[in-house]
């Protein structure tokens, strides 16, 4: 407790409107692929949606030469993949969401499931 006649330093007006101005520019992002050992750490804007991250996480996860392979990702892999908070999430994110508005970096990628 500080005593009666102590000041607080507030941080100069200078300051803080350059930590207002500073925003997030690159985000490190952890996918973990569905029956994968381990994520895979993909560097994206912050201004990117969850269809970029897809994208993304699976050209690297093939590029690396990840085992298993995944299956059906020649085409569009936005169409053929979703994206999960947690594997134990049932509701996947929607794919025009902006990474920089979830408030997670970790997420979960499994093939689509059909519809029923």
């Amino acid at each position: 407790m500080a005593p009666s006649g102590a000041v607080q330093a507030m941080p100069s007006p200078a300051v803080v409107a350059a930590a207002e101005q500073r925003r997030l520019t690159r985000l490190l992002l952890n996918v973990t692929v569905e029956q994968s050992l381990w994520p895979v750490h993909v560097v994206l804007g912050a201004d990117c949606t969850v269809a970029d991250l897809v994208r993304a996480a699976v050209d690297a996860y093939a590029r690396e030469g990840r085992r298993p392979p995944l299956p059906g990702h020649a085409g569009d892999a936005a169409a053929a993949f979703e994206l999960h908070f947690s594997k134990y999430s049932l509701e996947s994110l929607r794919s025009e969401e902006k990474l920089a508005d979830l408030g997670s970096r970790n997420f979960f990628l499994c093939s689509r499931r059909p519809a029923a």
